[in-house]
């Protein structure tokens, strides 16, 4: 048999670059953002994506009904909360648990950024209704889940919501305080307890510029 039939060794510049090559792919599958988590804390002032990771679209799929009446600034008719609520309040703990987490603070965030955009106008106050109801939807899995990393994943949301980095959160901020603070009866441990004071205080820091 000729020598050609046998497969030629790759030139050492050329196992050395897709030995590196293979080494970037496998950070890079290892660099990949765990969808079991809060995903908008770093999104800036928006909530629709972190870096490459686009949030929106991948809970969109997840939900599309529900999205398609939150994402319509020309309905004020309320959205079925019952999937997001069963899939947030969900045993055992999986990644539904946190796309339904992902879902509704995207929701709250647009909501809460389009009623105070248009503060004194005719949808003010359906989309500040709309919002509010939204946030008893984590409050309430807080307590019928007893996960520790979901309930951080909650707090984790609170906080976001606290900092007023989002869009027009930073007004509407102080609303939550109530809500943020009986979450503390819900809770043994220590850690998260401690949390829940420091989110509290950066809520009421707040206060004096909140409005209705």
């Amino acid at each position: 048999m000729p020598s050609s039939a046998y497969p030629r060794p790759l030139p050492s510049r050329v196992r050395t670059a897709t030995l590196a090559l293979l080494s970037l792919l496998a950070l890079a599958c290892a660099a990949s953002p765990d969808p079991a988590r809060y995903r908008l804390a770093e999104s800036g002032s928006q909530w629709e994506m972190v870096g490459e990771d686009r949030i929106l679209n991948d809970v969109q799929r997840r939900y599309p009904e529900f999205f398609a009446v939150i994402l319509d600034p020309t309905t004020s008719h309320e959205p079925d909360l019952r999937p997001i609520r069963g899939d947030i309040e969900r045993h055992p703990i999986d990644r539904r648990n946190y796309d339904a987490l992902n879902a509704i603070a995207i929701a709250y965030f647009e909501l809460n950024a389009r009623a105070e955009a248009d503060r004194g106008g005719s949808n003010y106050l359906s989309d500040s209704f709309r919002s509010a109801k939204l946030v008893a939807i984590p409050w309430r899995a807080y307590g019928e889940v007893e996960n520790g990393a979901l309930r951080n994943a909650i707090l984790d949301f609170f906080e976001d919501a606290a900092s007023g980095e989002k869009l027009h959160s930073g007004a509407t901020a102080s609303r939550l305080t109530r809500i943020v603070s009986s979450l503390e009866r819900k809770e043994s441990d220590g850690a998260r307890r401690e949390r829940i004071h420091t989110i509290v205080e950066t809520l009421q820091s707040r206060m004096p510029e909140s409005g209705l």
